[in-house]
């Protein structure tokens, strides 16, 4: 995830000799001499530089293995001119140059004819990475003994000029046979893999991780860590990727592509530790966030020519630092707070956030030349067999810690899963034995009952008893909570309530509040209803949905949810029922049905529909969108003395 101009660096394979600007292919027929050496220089631009005639003995001499800069010519951008002479031998065989570096992009012209470039001049913005090159001379050259002169007209462009070295400025350039210069060209790009295995390695390992963790995610979509964390892994993959493919990119691509990604990275990786850490989107949460956003755009500042090159990285390096800071002091005030996950989150969050920090603040003191080194944080650990360097092994530590935190939290989750499905189909067997499957016979009374229970268990439950006299005795009420607990204070309902010879609504729901109080710790709401054989109606309410009468919902006094106050009493409302008059009793799935717009149904569709049979209000208020049990009850009045007439 940093800019990398100086490939050449990585190619010290060669020991640059000492000399003018002369090199000889002649002196003992040598196949082929290095280049390396001093070189003709001149700053500016004229195209009779090239011509085989010009004379450039008053130029200076410079090297040929270190930039302009440091030559005497600091801060020196545009254009500037080599030039050496070659001697080659009598003889037929073709020859080659190979320069192994230089910046930004240049003209190669022998015997004042042009054979290669690398680059774009301006007005191109675009410049590339500096790579190794090989140039044919022409054939010319085979007619010898002969001395050709070598031009090289090169731009450096300003936006680099600051503290990127200019010209030629790695050792190993050469001249000589054509086969033996190609192939060690070949050996050079062997070099260069051989330089990218640990950043290949580590890509083929984030991506395989990060599609991982997005399998994960696949098997649970709840879980949002896993695909956050897949983000992260992919961002750093696709970066690590991109390191590879460097000298093939421009470097304003490269840029952007680099810096998208560290955006990307940060922002999911303030989400995962986020949604791992259960914090909340504040201040400081969106204030990283949209910081870490404005690092991909950063490099437009460049482009665009509003700043230079070390302002919009260093603004880049600041937009991060917000997301950094933010994950580890949450991590670390989390981890004094002795939660587990962030215990366990601490050390590879520290390793990778701790050296991106320190390494942002360094970034920033090179970008404005207040230190030398661009990767004095980055040493390489090991040489052999392939070079390892400690941004390697901060990067292998993350995401191994990671993937094992991943792997553990999903192995918990899918035990957790296990437990509850045990526990739902638990309490799915009990709240089918306290449902009644064969309605009770009422005679004088046509009931019809319906429940449909929701994806999770709930605690819905009636009770229909009756009596010797010809009574009814009617509960309907709703348990708070869910699963298997939910059903077991179903059950103690159903128990209290056959332990009771009492039918009287008040003190039918005081008994069971006395029961509950202290057992369940939630509360319980519960209608109760003692109608007469005559349609006498008495009514007591603990805080439930008051039942319909004819389509209009019946007034009575609400007491106290069961559960809650042990000396809770509860009042009691009398009605007289006529021939042919319709309740329905319902739970609260009714009301709460929600659509996927998220409209409640509400209690005027309910009392719209109250008339119904029950089974149609049941079907309606889940054709609207189910979010709890249904239950509804629905009773019509038909005395002996109506049925006989």
């Amino acid at each position: 995830m940093r800019r990398i101009l100086l490939l050449g660096l990585l190619l010290p394979l060669f020991v640059p000799t000492s000399g003018a600007q002369s090199f000889s292919v002649s002196n003992d027929r040598q196949p082929v001499v290095s280049l390396d050496g001093l070189w003709r220089f001149h700053p500016g631009d004229n195209p009779a530089w090239a011509g085989p005639g010009f004379d450039d003995s008053a130029w200076p001499r410079i090297r040929s293995d270190e930039g302009w800069n440091k030559q005497g010519y600091p801060g020196l951008s545009g254009y500037a001119w080599y030039r050496f002479q070659l001697q080659v031998p009598d003889g037929s065989q073709s020859l080659s140059l190979l320069l192994t570096g230089i910046l930004t992009s240049y003209r190669v012209y022998a015997d004042g004819r042009l054979i290669g470039a690398y680059g774009d001049f301006p007005p191109q913005r675009f410049d590339m990475q500096a790579k190794p090159q090989v140039y044919d001379l022409p054939d010319t050259s085979r007619r010898g003994p002969r001395v050709i002169p070598i031009a090289i007209r090169v731009w450096h462009d300003p936006l680099w000029a600051y503290y990127v070295p200019g010209g030629a400025f790695t050792p190993g350039n050469l001249a000589g046979n054509s086969t033996l210069i190609h192939n060690r060209l070949i050996l050079i790009d062997l070099a260069i893999l051989h330089q990218g295995v640990n950043i290949y390695t580590f890509s083929t390992l984030a991506a395989l991780f990060g599609l991982l963790a997005l399998g994960l995610f696949f098997l649970n979509r709840s879980d949002r860590e896993f695909l956050w964390f897949a983000l992260v892994l992919l961002a750093l993959g696709v970066d690590s990727a991109t390191r590879l493919a460097f000298v093939f990119l421009p470097v304003e691509v490269f840029d952007l592509i680099d810096g998208s990604m560290v955006a990307l990275f940060s922002i999911a990786a303030l989400l995962f530790f986020r949604r791992v850490l259960r914090m909340r989107r504040g201040f400081w949460w969106w204030l990283a966030t949209g910081a870490a956003f404005l690092n991909a755009p950063s490099v437009f500042l460049y482009w665009s020519g509003l700043t230079s090159v070390p302002v919009s990285g260093a603004f880049g390096i600041l937009c991060l630092l917000p997301s950094q800071l933010w994950i580890l002091v949450v991590l670390l005030r989390a981890a004094v707070r002795k939660d587990a996950d962030a215990r366990l989150l601490l050390f590879p969050a520290f390793v990778m956030f701790g050296y991106n920090l320190a390494d942002s603040l360094t970034g920033i003191a090179y970008q404005f030349g207040w230190q030398k080194r661009s990767f004095h944080l980055n040493p390489i650990l090991l040489h052999h067999p392939f070079p390892f360097s400690l941004l390697d092994l901060v990067d292998f530590v993350f995401a191994f810690s990671m993937m094992a935190f991943l792997i553990r939290r999903f192995s918990l989750a899918r035990r957790e899963e296990q437990r509850l499905a045990g526990e739902f189909e638990a309490a799915r067997t009990v709240q089918s034995l306290l449902i009644p499957a064969v309605p009770a016979v009422t005679p004088g009374f046509n009931v019809e009952s319906i429940y449909l229970p929701a994806a999770e268990v709930g605690g819905d439950f009636f009770h229909i008893l009756p009596g010797a006299d010809g009574s009814l005795l009617i509960l309907v009420g709703d348990v708070s909570g869910k699963g298997l607990k939910a059903a077991m204070t179903v059950s103690a309902i159903v128990g209290a309530l056959r332990d009771n010879g009492n039918r009287r609504p008040a003190q039918v729901l005081a008994h069971l509040n006395r029961v509950l109080c202290g057992q369940v710790s939630g509360f319980v709401t519960c209608c109760a209803t003692l109608i007469a054989k005559d349609g006498a109606m008495i009514l007591a309410n603990a805080g439930h949905l008051a039942p319909y009468r004819n389509g209009e919902e019946i007034q009575v006094d609400n007491g106290l949810p069961l559960g809650i106050a042990p000396d809770a009493a509860y009042t009691e409302s009398t009605i007289h029922l006529a021939p042919g008059d319709a309740l329905t009793f319902l739970s609260d799935g009714v009301v709460e049905a929600q659509s996927a717009a998220g409209e409640l149904f509400g209690f005027d569709r309910t009392r719209a529909i109250s008339t119904q049979s029950a089974e149609s209000i049941a079907a309606a208020a889940q054709q609207f969108g189910q979010e709890d049990d249904i239950t509804v009850l629905t009773l019509t009045f038909v005395p002996a003395e109506v049925l006989h007439a």
